[in-house]
């Protein structure tokens, strides 16, 4: 048996499916199968249900699926002794968000404690909770509906993942002075479908399937806009060609959050940590500072 093999299984198991589990891990669909299939051949029973929609573990490989996380998470743990005391660890994963990257970079220029080890990673969700299960973060900074917010909390519950709610709010448009809509008192929901929105990677906070912003979210006047960089699009915001949905709490100098009509909704910014696990330092104090800006704002 080899670690590889642990590995793939419960990426596999966790994100319900060969393919994206290759995505996570870097390699090809083909290869995450036959690893999976040596690993069944090896234990002499059938790990998971393969379906055209992915794949579930058998009551067995649930069974396996606890056994070989904790190989995982012990393995991460000696990984880290070799630089433990060096540096207090800020390891932080985060859907990519302008206020997000905002607050860390605040907190490590307040910080006033010895010198840190700083990772910052953006990704989509699943990105976020397999860094977290390889421990390449200890803390993972999500926004999603509030409508989403149970079943996501057994989704977590089911992957040992602990979550945190630090804090919500009603959903705006956040635009910048040179958008149409800066300078409205709110604007209605069906209006929206006319505006390009800059999404997550995983369309989490869009809505395409519901009131707020139709099939062509990103196409408007300048044309259809598609972008992956945080930075990049609060530039196009800025400049009013791109706007997003957030809360007024995300509204960084110079933009504007315009309330949106008869939206019975809530956004939730989350925190993912993993059960039963300290965070360090430099990590417990980021929280309280995150939980703080509700204090301050």
């Amino acid at each position: 048996m080899e670690f590889k093999q642990l590995q793939y299984f419960v990426t596999s198991v966790d994100l319900g499916s060969f393919k994206k589990a290759a995505d996570a891990l870097y390699t090809t669909q083909p290869h995450i199968s036959k690893t999976i299939k040596a690993l069944e051949q090896e234990l002499g029973m059938a790990l998971l249900d393969r379906h055209p929609a992915g794949v579930t573990a058998t009551e067995a490989g649930k069974q396996v699926y606890a056994y070989a996380s904790d190989i995982l998470l012990k393995c991460g743990q000696l990984a880290q002794i070799e630089t433990a005391g060096q540096y207090p660890p800020l390891h932080i994963a985060a859907v990519p968000s302008g206020y997000l990257t905002g607050l860390a970079a605040g907190f490590c220029a307040r910080w006033d404690g010895p010198a840190l080890d700083v990772s910052y990673r953006e990704g989509s969700l699943d990105e976020i909770i397999q860094r977290l299960h390889r421990h390449e973060a200890n803390l993972g900074l999500i926004l999603l509906p509030g409508r989403k917010l149970a079943g996501f909390v057994q989704r977590t519950q089911k992957k040992r993942l602990t979550l945190e709610v630090l804090r919500t709010g009603a959903p705006c448009l956040i635009v910048g002075p040179g958008h149409p809509l800066y300078m409205a008192s709110q604007v209605d929901r069906a209006a929206l479908r006319t505006q390009p929105l800059f999404q997550p990677p995983d369309g989490l906070l869009s809505w395409q399937t519901g009131a707020l912003v139709g099939r062509d979210a990103h196409a408007g006047p300048a044309g259809r806009i598609q972008v992956g960089s945080t930075l990049m699009a609060e530039q196009l915001i800025r400049a009013g060609l791109l706007a997003a949905v957030g809360c007024a709490w995300m509204v960084k100098d110079g933009l504007r959050a315009v309330p949106v009509q008869r939206l019975d909704e809530k956004l939730c910014l989350g925190c993912l940590q993993r059960q039963r696990e300290d965070l360090s330092g430099a990590e417990q104090e980021f929280l309280g500072f995150v939980r703080g800006q509700s204090e301050t704002e």
